[in-house]
C-alpha cells in the first residue's frame, strides 16, 4: 500500500490534487488543518484495509472529537468495525480495489457540491470577519495613497509649470542652457511674483566683475578681433583720465602695423588729448617701449585686431606672452557676436593669461545673454562695459546688477520692436 500526503489552501483544491496525482482509486485515510492554515490529506493507493501503525496509535490516543473534522471519518470507522466483526475473506486476485475502500468523491465544478461545501465550512466566521476587515483596511489605504498621489501630481505639475515659465524667460535674455539650468537648480521657485527678481539677483551674483572705486592705472593692453572697439575703448579711458588728472603721465602705444594707417586713429586721440603716441614695429621692442614709460601712471596699449584663424595672430600672442609682467591684458568682447564666436575668441586669447575683459557695443546688441553666459562659463572678469561711440561718456566700470538690468531692458525693448515690425503696428 502506497501512502501520500497532499496539501492545499482548502479542501476543494486538496481533493483535486489527490485526484490528479493518484486517480479515482485513491482512498482518503485522514485530513486535517495545519497550523499554517492549509488542509492536509493522507491518501492511499492499493488500499488493503489496514491502517498504518502511526495513524492507528494516533487515533487511539486522540479523543474522538479531535480526531477528524471530515465525513471520511465515518467511512474509516466503518472499515475498522468491519475488520473487528467479520474476518476478511480471501478474494481472487483483481486489480480492482476492495469494496470497503473509500472511493474518491467525484470532483464537481458546482460550488454547491456537498463535499466541497462541507470542506469550505472549515473556515469559521471569525476568519471571514478578519478577511472583511482586511479588505476594508486595504481599501482605506488605497484611497489614501491615491489621494496623496493626486495631490503630489498637482504639486509637481504646478512646479513644472513655474519652472518652465522661468526657463523661457531666462532663455529670452539670451542665456545659455548651462547658465539657465544652474540658476533653476540653485533657486527654490515658489510660484510667487518675486521669483523673477530672485533669479535675476542670483544671476548677477554669477557674473565675475573686477572693478573698484579706484581708477584704472598701470600698463594695460587691449586685445581682440578686428572691429570690436579696442581703439575707441582706449580713447574713452584716456580721455576720462586726462579730464580728471591732466595729460601728464598718460601715453598711448600701438602694435598694429599690419593695416595701412592703422595707428592714425590713435595718433588723432593723442593730438586731441595732448599725450604721446608710440608705435611698436619690427624695428622696436614692446618691452623697451614699456620700460621707457615705466614711471607713467597710465600706459594704454592698442594691439592689432585679428580673428582667431589669422596666421599672424600667433605672432601677436607671442609678443604679449614675452611682455613685462606688469602689463595687464584685457580682452574686448562685442555683445553683438554669437555665443560660440565669443567662446572661440576667449579660448584663443586665453593663451596670454587674460586679466579680464571689456564688453563693448551694448547699444548695438539685441541680446546681452550670450556675452553674459560666456563670461560666467569662462570665469572671465568684466572690467568695463562700453555702450556707444561718444568719447569719453559711453564707458563705465562694470557692475553686475547694472549689467543684468541692461540685459532685461534690451530683451524687452527688442521684443516690443520685433512685435511692432511683425504685426505692422
Amino acid at each position: 500500500m502506497q501512502i501520500r500526503r497532499f496539501r492545499a489552501p482548502d479542501m476543494r483544491q486538496a481533493i483535486r490534487k489527490v485526484r490528479d496525482a493518484v486517480g479515482p482509486d485513491a482512498v482518503i485515510l485522514s485530513n486535517q488543518r495545519l497550523p499554517t492554515g492549509e488542509i492536509e490529506i493522507v491518501a492511499a493507493l492499493d488500499y488493503d484495509g489496514s491502517l498504518p501503525s502511526s495513524m492507528t496509535s494516533k487515533r487511539s490516543s486522540t479523543p474522538r472529537s479531535e480526531q477528524y473534522a471530515d465525513p471520511s471519518v465515518d467511512y474509516l470507522e466503518r472499515i475498522e468495525r468491519a475488520k473487528q466483526q467479520t474476518p476478511p475473506q480471501p478474494q481472487p486476485y483483481s486489480e480492482k480495489a476492495p469494496e470497503t475502500q473509500f472511493e474518491m468523491p467525484p470532483l464537481s465544478d458546482d460550488k454547491e457540491d456537498p463535499v466541497v461545501e462541507e470542506a469550505l465550512s472549515i473556515r469559521n466566521s471569525e476568519s471571514a470577519k478578519q478577511l472583511r476587515d482586511m479588505e476594508l483596511e486595504l481599501k482605506s489605504v488605497r484611497a489614501m495613497l491615491e489621494q496623496r498621489q493626486h495631490a503630489e501630481g498637482r504639486t509637481e505639475t504646478k512646479e513644472n509649470t513655474v519652472e518652465l515659465r522661468a526657463r523661457e524667460k531666462l532663455k529670452g535674455l539670451g542665456l545659455s542652457g548651462f547658465v539657465v539650468s544652474r540658476l533653476i537648480d540653485d533657486i527654490d521657485l515658489k510660484g510667487r511674483e518675486d521669483d523673477w527678481n530672485r533669479l535675476l539677483a542670483h544671476l548677477a551674483d554669477y557674473i565675475p566683475v573686477r572693478s573698484s572705486s579706484s581708477e584704472l592705472k598701470g600698463c594695460i593692453a587691449f586685445m581682440g578681433p578686428t572691429g570690436v572697439g579696442k581703439t575707441t575703448t582706449i580713447g574713452k579711458i584716456a580721455a576720462q583720465h586726462v579730464l580728471k588728472h591732466g595729460s601728464e603721465g598718460v601715453v598711448l602705444i600701438t602694435t598694429d602695423t599690419y593695416r595701412i594707417a592703422a595707428h592714425e586713429q590713435l595718433r588723432t586721440f593723442g593730438r586731441i588729448l595732448n599725450v604721446p603716441v608710440e608705435v611698436v614695429n619690427e624695428y622696436s621692442d614692446l618691452n623697451e617701449v614699456l620700460a621707457k614709460y615705466a614711471n607713467y601712471s597710465l600706459v594704454l596699449v592698442d594691439t592689432a585686431g585679428m580673428n582667431p584663424r589669422d596666421s599672424n595672430l600667433e605672432r601677436q600672442l607671442l609678443m604679449m606672452k614675452r611682455a613685462r609682467a606688469s602689463l595687464k591684458k584685457l580682452l574686448v568682447l562685442p555683445c553683438t557676436s554669437q555665443r560660440q564666436v565669443l567662446k572661440t575668441v576667449v579660448d584663443v586669447y586665453s593663451q596670454v593669461q587674460l586679466d579680464g575683459c571689456v564688453l563693448s557695443k551694448l547699444d548695438e546688441s539685441a541680446s546681452l545673454g550670450e556675452a553674459i553666459s560666456v563670461v560666467i562659463e569662462e570665469g572671465l572678469p568684466v572690467v568695463y562695459i562700453a555702450d556707444g561711440q561718444r568719447i569719453p561718456d559711453d564707458i563705465e566700470p562694470a557692475r553686475a546688477h547694472n549689467l543684468i538690468s541692461r540685459a532685461v531692458y534690451t530683451a524687452e525693448h527688442y521684443s516690443q520692436l520685433y512685435g511692432s515690425l511683425k504685426y505692422g503696428s
